[in-house]
């Protein structure tokens, strides 16, 4: 047996035989097989070679197919052991010499190649003798070249068609044609090319560093035939998809989406492409920070009572880690004995210990890092009775109309209390109604503030502000003066007053300091004596009542009253005309008691004065006169400025005689004046 690369030339040449289409000689025992240096040439070396070994099958299976060929084996046989053997050898089992038209039988109808590798066509030949063979594709005939390659030998062999380096242009239909001079067959073999490429991953993924909340997305190019089946792990473990993270497909991109991105998607990430060729793989890391984030937030507003101890705790997420400080009042805390600042499975805390009025405020946590900050407060009270660390004092002002301006007034307490305390506000002992226009009220935690708008005299007094929580009370008061020149806030009014009544005049004056006075009648001061009386009361907060009163009055003091108040600010006068009334006074009667003869003429004439003027009658017997009755006509009725009055007597007659009387009246009373009229008959002589 001959080492490969040595065998000798003539029998490598004769080295692809078949014997009769029988079962292959194993190789231990008859041949062995050789491969050539260029892969394409085997050499089969044959040892104990006897007679009936002239013509052998050669089969040889590949992953892409089989290929078979026949060989003749020719050498010296030794004869005694050909003697031998034909002996044993029936005549009726020898084959004999006969004709036949080609026959080709494929195995596979349709092969299928991957771009790249070589493809091999096989088809099983008989035929007598032996047959012509050629190949085409696509009508053009195909010869032995770098691309193809054609291996046939002798008869009832196989031939085989090799197409190298096979593109996608070589897929088709390739004819095998066989034919002698018995017969022609063919075969039409499909050759189906499968472009195959190992899986690449095209994208280069870099380290990515992303904050809280956000979105990542992480485009993978991948490419490769078959196409490769793709997965995308974390820290070695396939990623299961959700709303958080999912991958989107859209071939050949396949994307990786983080959406609300968390401290938690930190890690080393890779996407795996896999056909099959080959997987490939790449690798990258997701660093995800944020700025700090609070997970559980300062409890609420605390109220507590002293020497009890107060924890306040905070929880937040940062990265990296964040650095940690408390505030009160803005006043950054430190460490003390009652003060205890640390951190326990995550939680930050701030703990006061005996806690005293002093530790109420606002406390603030904040946590930062280079990302940003976030801060959160709680407001802590802790229960006191109300003290009050200032309170208001007196307050004197002017009233706005002084010099037309307006002034207010404020009464402001500073105080320490907790909880809020309920106010309430006096004037002079009576509580002040809650949306009184005259006032405006202001309270925040530590003041507490009573304004008053525009103040008046009337709003002068003394303040009190009572305070009070469910700790205790604490109260505090001031007076209020408010100056102004007097006003008067009721006038005099013009009378009417009967003669000897008593005249009464009275103003209602407001104004501090309290008012002076002085009494006028027709513009002369009035002095107080025994019939005018004169004087000041109190009437009311900051008012007075200024009177004067003068006891039988006269006719004679009628006219104008003025009155005029004034103080260091100021004067005022209030006026009024008095008119006093009098019954009618006769001041001169020319009328007596008169005796007259018949057809005499007679005339009674009265003066007088009243106020108002007076209404005068005329009664004879008690009965009125009327000019305009027959009885009467002889008489006339006159008056002059109705202070003059006359009652004429035409003619008397006898019926005239009698007692006539005037009558004299106005709304105050009346006056009669009478006289006797006596007629003599006049006799005949003296007619």
């Amino acid at each position: 047996m001959s080492q490969k690369g040595v065998l000798p030339e003539d029998l490598v040449k004769e080295a692809s035989r078949r014997k009769d289409g029988d079962q292959l000689f194993k190789p231990d025992e008859n041949f062995k097989a050789l491969m050539g240096d260029d892969e394409d040439t085997v050499a089969f070396v044959f040892q104990h070679v006897s007679s009936d070994d002239c013509t052998l099958t050669s089969v040889a299976r590949t992953t892409r197919g089989i290929l078979s060929f026949g060989a003749v084996v020719k050498g010296e046989i030794d004869h005694h052991v050909a003697r031998e053997n034909l002996e044993k050898s029936p005549v009726a089992e020898r084959k004999p010499f006969r004709h036949w038209k080609p026959s080709l039988v494929v195995e596979k109808m349709n092969v299928v190649c991957s771009e790249g590798d070589q493809a091999m066509l096989q088809v099983q030949i008989t035929g007598y003798p032996k047959p012509d063979m050629s190949c085409t594709f696509r009508d053009i005939p195909i010869k032995p070249s770098s691309k193809y390659k054609i291996y046939h030998e002798n008869h009832e062999h196989i031939l085989l068609l090799v197409i190298k380096d096979v593109h996608f242009e070589d897929a088709g239909v390739y004819t095998i044609m066989a034919e002698n001079e018995i017969g022609f067959d063919s075969v039409d073999i499909t050759l189906d090319v499968v472009r195959q490429k190992y899986p690449t991953i095209k994208s280069k993924i870099e380290d990515l560093s992303i904050g809280v909340d956000e979105i990542i997305v992480v485009p993978a190019e991948v490419d490769g035939l078959p196409k490769p089946q793709v997965q995308f792990l974390k820290e070695g473990k396939e990623i299961i998809q959700s709303e958080h993270i999912y991958v989107e497909e859209n071939d050949p991109t396949y994307t990786l989406v983080l959406r609300n991105t968390n401290l938690k998607d930190t890690g080393v990430y890779s996407v795996v492409a896999t056909n099959s060729l080959a997987q490939v793989s790449q690798f990258w890391g997701i660093y995800v920070y944020s700025k700090p984030k609070l997970l559980r937030k300062l409890c609420g507003d605390l109220e507590v009572s002293q020497d009890e101890t107060v924890t306040i705790k905070a929880k937040i997420q940062a990265e990296p880690r964040a650095t940690i400080k408390w505030f009160r009042n803005n006043v950054q805390l430190v460490g003390s004995r009652r003060l205890h600042i640390d951190d326990d499975d995550g939680f930050y805390l701030l703990q006061i210990r005996n806690i005293v009025i002093q530790d109420a405020g606002i406390y603030t946590f904040r946590a930062e890092n280079a990302h940003g900050f976030v801060e959160d407060t709680v407001r802590i009270d802790v229960k006191k009775a109300p003290t009050i660390l200032e309170a208001f004092d007196d307050a004197l002002v002017l009233e706005q109309d002084v010099y037309h301006i307006i002034h207010t007034v404020e009464f402001a307490v500073k105080l320490e209390a907790f909880p809020l305390p309920e106010v309430k506000w006096f004037l002079d002992g009576e509580q002040l109604l809650d949306n009184t226009p005259e006032f405006t009220r202001f309270q925040t935690d530590d003041t507490i503030k009573l304004i008053v708008n525009e103040p008046t005299t009337d709003l002068s007094g003394e303040y009190l502000c009572r305070i009070s929580n469910e700790c205790g009370q604490a109260e505090t008061s001031a007076r209020l003066t408010v100056s102004c020149s007097p006003r008067i806030i009721v006038q005099l009014n013009d009378q009417k007053i009967d003669e000897t009544l008593t005249l009464n005049l009275e103003v209602v004056v407001r104004g501090y300091p309290s008012p002076q006075f002085k009494w006028f009648r027709n513009s002369q001061e009035l002095d107080p004596n025994e019939r005018i009386q004169m004087g000041l009361e109190t009437y009311g907060k900051m008012k007075y009542k200024i009177f004067c009163s003068v006891s039988d009055v006269t006719f004679a003091e009628r006219g104008d009253y003025e009155v005029e108040v004034f103080n260091a600010f100021g004067s005022a006068k209030s006026r009024c005309f008095i008119n006093v009334l009098t019954k009618p006074v006769i001041l001169e009667a020319q009328m007596t008691d008169l005796v007259i003869k018949e057809g005499d003429d007679v005339t009674f004439t009265i003066t007088a004065f009243s106020n108002p003027l007076p209404e005068a009658t005329w009664l004879w017997e008690g009965t009125a006169i009327n000019m305009n009755e027959k009885k009467d006509r002889n008489k006339l009725i006159t008056s002059n400025n109705s202070t003059e009055f006359r009652l004429g007597i035409r003619r008397a007659r006898m019926v005239d005689a009698g007692v006539y009387q005037c009558v004299l009246e106005n709304c105050v009373g009346l006056t009669r004046y009478r006289a006797a009229l006596a007629i003599l008959r006049r006799k005949n002589d003296d007619i």
